[in-house]
């Protein structure tokens, strides 16, 4: 345990815990499976005019859509690690849990990379303001990932294994 962090910082195994910001972070990265969500919720199955309208604003063609869908897998990769993080985790979930601020940032890649695509092939003739407000959080995102100590200490830090830490 460090000194940086106070004890309700960390989790039920001594593990520090993601902040409330990276957490938002998550929550950001997810809105194309929320917008889906709330489609199927406020539409039962049927496109519905209020949240069809929202996707169409910030996601302006399916293809778009479908490329924001396929830019949440790092994200989706990180969610399975978080669920897995525990003491006796397998090698695997404990690299994903580790690369997660790459994840992070990859994905945020991936996000300013779809504002841009639909441009690059004709799809579409110019960014909305949406679209650029989206680039503005998305630069934000990569400086925050890659300036903050909270984040990079939160996906260096796994459970130890019970038996690893009783023989010490």
């Amino acid at each position: 345990m460090s000194k940086l962090y106070t004890f309700s910082d960390y989790d039920g195994y001594m593990s520090l815990k993601l902040n409330f910001e990276t957490w938002l972070i998550i929550v950001y990265f997810l809105r194309p499976f929320i917008l889906k969500i709330s489609t199927i919720q406020m539409g039962l199955g049927a496109k519905s005019d209020s949240v069809s309208g929202l996707k169409d604003m910030v996601y302006p063609d399916d293809f778009g859509f479908f490329m924001a869908f396929a830019a949440t897998i790092p994200v989706l990769l990180l969610m399975f690690a978080y669920v897995k993080r525990k003491p006796g985790a397998s090698r695997l979930v404990r690299k994903i849990w580790h690369a997660g601020r790459t994840l992070l940032i990859a994905t945020a890649v991936l996000n300013v990379v779809i504002l841009f695509v639909p441009s690059v092939l004709g799809l579409a003739y110019s960014i909305n303001i949406l679209g650029w407000v989206q680039l503005a959080i998305a630069l934000y995102i990569i400086f925050y990932l890659f300036t903050t100590q909270r984040v990079k200490d939160a996906f260096a830090d796994f459970p130890k294994d019970a038996t690893k830490t009783a023989g010490r």
